[in-house]
């Protein structure tokens, strides 16, 4: 009963190890009607049956008097009380062994196996999960729940009770564990899993719907008209000439309950595993990440953004040779795995960065200008995942590939980690010409940028995008004015790439989709682009290539050692640790850790 809450714990809980009360009390079940009388020690077996027989009837009583109370809607507290009571009459205490002080504890009495009793058990461990959620204390609605399914593991009730706890709480993954075991109990735990999935995406959008409201009102407020004083003319003058400086929009968590949808057959155990995705980074080996990672995030994206992928789908993988965070070929199958109405898959490498001079003695370079034949990188029964690679710009490739008009429109446009400004103005000018071309044939593109996450057992940290990544936010937001279909989110299937200076650096941490919009009034330009940005406080910096970071050993054994302090000082406090931990006791505990080692707030990103 280690989750009860602890004034359970101080009552004694049920079934729980006991004493004896003090001299001159007696327990409640002494001074019942029906258990007057009592019994002589030494009595035989059949005394032993109705002793029991009396406990069960107890019990049974005092549960149908909380529910009468309970059912009238006002008497909670009193409720609970009775099917506390109901509790230690079903599990009174053995007596006292020959040879034991009067004073000395009474050893614990097991979990009855009856079945009639512990069928009333769970009742009542149930009824009080059902008034502590009425209370809207889950903690201890939770902690009966557990106690419920200790008896009953497929209890329908109490995995639903518990899966709604943990929603509340806002502890997710565990939420949905509940929820998985709940759809394993048969149809009407799928039904109900299905409901409490559904309300859990309801209220996400209601609550990111209220702080646009509120964003809003008070973005209104600051543009009222003029004040006292002033002229309409002034306030006019100032709108033109002075912009408000760009904020990098909020990023939200990916969560696993939004990526599923019809036609979408996640493979569970293993995407949806924090131990392999969040947990997992710097333990397996960097391929196993490479290969895996970016065929899941494009499905990722295609469930956010409602992205159809079905019968014979084609894929542009735009990318930049110069700085792409991966080496290994990518396992496409995983797309036919879990898509079973994708018949085929094309996926056409598009490497849109600047060409250098070749060093001389090396292996020969990719032609350039002419799209390689395509090879077979994954297959499932008779459908077939290949790949194809072309080496130039991207209205190079789309000329080149006019006699394939299979080929020259795809679904989906995949910017795999592509920095949007590039090396200088060149590699901007080629990546708006993309844009603009993808844009102009209706499809989306789905943009994946690098960042640093957390590394497991390290110092909490707040994940963050990288330079290029924060310049790619907004010139997609300001410069490209481009409608985001559901915004930025943290990408759960990443490629981790090296040590950072908190945690890992790593490739496709961020995730964004844009939705195709009507055709442009007038065609995109560098230099209007880049005006915009300047305007709202953005200077454009070329992308510079990724350097080793400079680890100072003496300071990272003392972070270690500082961390180590910590967590066990949250361990002498019973506070959860790790994995176990929720995300707003994560973040908590992060504030916590800097002001214990005497930092007023954590090193700016």
């Amino acid at each position: 009963m280690s989750r009860l809450g602890g004034w359970l714990a101080a009552l004694g809980s049920a079934c729980a190890r006991r004493s004896r009360p003090p001299e001159g009390e007696k327990h409640f079940w002494e001074d019942l009607p029906s258990a007057r009388g009592g019994r002589e020690a030494g009595e035989g077996e059949e005394e032993e049956e109705k002793a029991v027989a009396l406990s069960y009837e107890q019990a049974a009583h005092l549960k149908d008097e909380g529910n009468e109370k309970f059912a009238r809607g006002g008497d909670v507290d009193d409720a609970m009380q009775c099917w506390l009571n109901a509790l230690d009459a079903l599990c009174e205490p053995p007596r006292q062994p020959e040879g034991e002080a009067a004073g000395d504890p009474l050893p614990a009495g097991p979990r009855s196996d009856d079945p009639k009793v512990q069928e009333l058990r769970v009742a009542l461990f149930l009824n009080l999960a059902q008034g502590h959620k009425k209370l809207k204390q889950w903690r201890h609605a939770l902690g009966y729940c557990e106690e419920a399914l200790l008896d009953q593991p497929r209890n329908v009730k109490a995995l639903y009770r518990k899966a709604d706890a943990l929603g509340e709480l806002c502890e997710w993954r565990e939420a949905e564990d509940a929820a998985a075991k709940l759809e394993e109990t048969g149809a009407e735990g799928k039904k109900l899993a299905a409901q409490k999935r559904e309300e859990w995406k309801r209220r996400r959008k209601a609550a990111d719907g209220r702080q646009k409201k509120m964003w809003s009102a008070a973005l209104a407020e600051k543009s009222d008209g003029p004040t006292k004083g002033e002229t309409a003319k002034a306030p006019e003058k100032k709108a033109v000439d002075v912009q408000e400086a760009w904020v990098a929009p909020k990023v939200e968590q990916m969560s696993v309950f939004d990526l599923r949808r019809k036609g979408l057959e996640w493979v569970e155990s293993e995407d949806f595993d924090d131990g392999v995705w969040k947990d997992g980074l710097g333990r397996k080996e960097a391929t196993f990440y490479q290969r895996r990672a970016l065929p899941l995030s494009l499905l990722a994206a295609a469930s956010l953004a409602e992205v159809g992928l079905d019968g014979e789908v084609v894929v542009h993988l735009l990318l930049d040779g110069n700085t792409a965070p991966f080496a290994e070929p990518h396992d496409w199958s995983l797309v036919l795995q879990r898509c079973p109405g994708v018949r085929s898959l094309t996926v056409v490498y598009v490497d849109i960065g600047a060409v250098g001079e070749e060093p001389a003695g090396g292996p020969p370079p990719m032609p350039y200008g002419t799209l390689l034949r395509p090879t077979e990188e994954g297959r499932v029964g008779d459908r077939v995942a290949r790949a194809a690679r072309f080496l130039g710009t991207y209205r190079e490739f789309k000329d080149h590939c006019l006699d394939l008009p299979g080929l020259v429109k795809p679904h989906v446009a995949l910017w795999a980690d592509v920095p949007l400004y590039g090396f200088g103005e060149g590699d901007f000018a080629t990546r708006l010409e993309a844009f603009e071309l993808l844009e102009a044939s209706g499809v989306p593109s789905v943009i994946t940028q690098g960042g640093e996450v957390p590394l497991r057992g390290g110092p909490p940290m707040t994940m963050r995008a990288d330079e290029q990544a924060s310049l790619t936010m907004a010139i997609v937001g300001v410069g490209l004015g481009a409608a985001m279909a559901g915004g930025w989110v943290w990408n759960r299937f990443v490629v981790p790439i090296d040590r950072g200076s908190h945690g890992v650096l790593a490739g496709h941490a961020l995730l964004g989709t844009i939705k195709p919009s009507a055709k442009r009034s007038s065609p995109l330009k560098p230099a209007s682009v880049k005006d915009a940005l300047i305007q709202r406080g953005v200077t454009p910096v070329p992308c510079r290539l990724r350097e080793h970071p400079q680890h100072n050993g003496e300071l990272e054994r003392l972070r270690r050692k500082q961390w180590e302090a910590f967590m066990q000082k949250l361990r002498q406090e019973g506070r959860p640790v790790g994995p176990d931990a929720g995300e707003e006791e994560q973040q908590r505990q992060s504030m916590e850790f800097y002001q214990f080692c005497g930092m007023a707030e954590p090193p700016p990103s």
